[in-house]
């Protein structure tokens, strides 16, 4: 059975060689009963002002998360005060217009719940696989921001997910990913909590504007249109998660070629093709993997 608590207001590699990270081979269930903190931190649709998204190791990588998205492109900065300075105006320009971009993504899912609509996704955690009793808490904090205020909850097998969605820079590709943990938090010498990952993993459900019924742009989708978007987005996502929990991760996957990035394919659903990369789990439209050349 699972319990919702919520909490405060609310919630490259071009490389498939590797499977997801996993620290330790987690013995399933994990405990009769687990805490699930849902960091919800992002509460409307974005378009990232990241680089493109269109079948590049890279580009999907900074869709999973708008952190990544924004760091990354920092980081490639030139050396030397100009550099810097250059690259700092180009990331304004490029947040601005990405800003832009965001408000038509924003006029169409203002009638949706899109927080409650995530929330109720984690109803597909698997109660026999994870634990019988799982205890979901919907924070609208980040991991950082609670241990900085000394708000971080001790114990073990803790489930950690932040949710995160957007729309790329370039309009092509609509990401929603996953960022699953399993931790245990210990008092430390020094009286501070001890994070130790146990599990680590990125899911990312992906969907590329070629792929939209009748030609359309994600910018011209109806609410209706990002209900259904985002339910099977949320939904599969939870699916993945818990089919990589209790994966064999395996090194003789059928090679693909997803646009420019190689992945291993894990497997076919329903039209859709979980693939492997050094990042993530990802689903994507079984048509468009290719063959490896």
């Amino acid at each position: 059975m699972k319990r919702l608590l919520w909490a405060g207001v609310l919630l490259v590699a071009g490389c498939a060689s590797g499977p997801h990270v996993q620290r330790e081979r987690l013995a399933l269930p994990l405990a009769s009963n687990v805490d699930a903190e849902v960091r919800l931190t992002q509460h409307r649709i974005e378009v990232s002002h990241g680089n493109s998204t269109v079948g590049t190791a890279a580009g999907l990588q900074m869709a999973s998360s708008p952190g990544v998205a924004a760091g990354g492109f920092a980081a490639g900065a030139a050396a030397g005060l100009i550099g810097a300075l250059v690259d700092a105006a180009v990331d304004a320009h490029r947040q601005s217009v990405a800003e832009e971009a965001s408000k038509p993504l924003r006029a169409a899912t203002q009638s949706l719940d899109i927080d409650t609509l995530i929330r109720r996704s984690f109803d597909g955690l698997d109660e026999n696989l994870i634990a019988a009793n799982i205890a979901v808490e919907v924070l609208d904090r980040s991991e950082a921001e609670d241990e900085k205020h000394k708000r971080l909850k001790a114990g073990t097998n803790i489930l950690v997910l932040v949710p995160s969605y957007s729309v790329s820079y370039d309009g092509e590709t609509f990401t929603y990913s996953l960022f699953a943990r399993i931790v245990d938090r210990t008092s430390g010498s020094n009286g501070r909590l001890k994070t130790t990952a146990r599990y680590t993993q990125v899911v990312s459900y992906v969907l590329q504007a070629r792929d939209l019924p009748g030609g359309s742009r994600f910018q011209q989708l109806s609410a209706e249109d990002w209900q259904r978007i985002l339910t099977e987005a949320t939904t599969e996502a939870v699916a993945m998660l818990n089919y990589d929990l209790g994966a064999q991760p395996s090194n003789t996957l059928p090679k693909r070629d997803y646009g420019r990035m190689p992945v291993l394919l894990d497997q076919e659903r329903g039209g859709r093709a979980w693939v492997r990369t050094s990042f993530a789990l990802m689903s994507v439209p079984a048509s468009s993997l290719k063959q490896r050349s």
